[in-house]
């Protein structure tokens, strides 16, 4: 019971990070902001969205690569973006 509503609502709530990353994109003014605000947001999103699956499916194995993934993201996004910057 808990699973279906908390796995959507973190989709939910990753896709929404992640539309305002494309949002960021259009909207801010100079190319070192733009990389910064989307950056930030689409690591966010990613997180999100790969913490829905991993509660999705509740399996240990797949749990343990979602959370990985979250940290390599959260450690290589910020770094690669401040050096194209």
């Amino acid at each position: 019971m808990m699973q279906s509503v908390i796995c959507p609502a973190l989709m939910v709530v990753g896709a929404l990070f992640m539309g305002l990353a494309g949002l960021g994109i259009l909207r801010m003014p100079d190319i070192y902001i733009r990389i910064s605000t989307t950056t930030k947001a689409a690591t966010l999103g990613s997180a999100f969205l790969l913490l829905g699956v991993g509660a999705r499916f509740m399996q240990l194995d797949i749990l343990v690569r979602a959370l990985a993934i979250i940290v390599f993201l959260a450690l290589t996004s910020p770094v690669s973006a401040h050096v194209i910057g």
